[in-house]
């Protein structure tokens, strides 16, 4: 199940000790991918240029935020 599901499915004010291990693997798996993937987009940035429509910056500026 996503992440973001999860969450908002869990409406308690405070998540017991496992339900918070599990989203923390979850977001460091997340971060992992995210991570795997900006450097695969980056390569191929570097590689080709910047194709048209691909969208690099916009990829690069929302993989900055989210891993702050």
């Amino acid at each position: 199940m996503r992440l973001s599901v999860m969450l908002e499915n869990m409406r308690t004010d405070r998540p017991d000790e496992w339900t918070m291990d599990e989203f923390a693997r979850k977001a460091r798996a997340m971060e992992d991918a995210l991570i795997d993937a900006r450097a695969g987009l980056s390569y191929i940035q570097q590689q080709h240029g910047n194709l048209y429509g691909v969208g690099f910056n916009r990829v690069e500026e929302k993989a900055a935020k989210a891993l702050g």
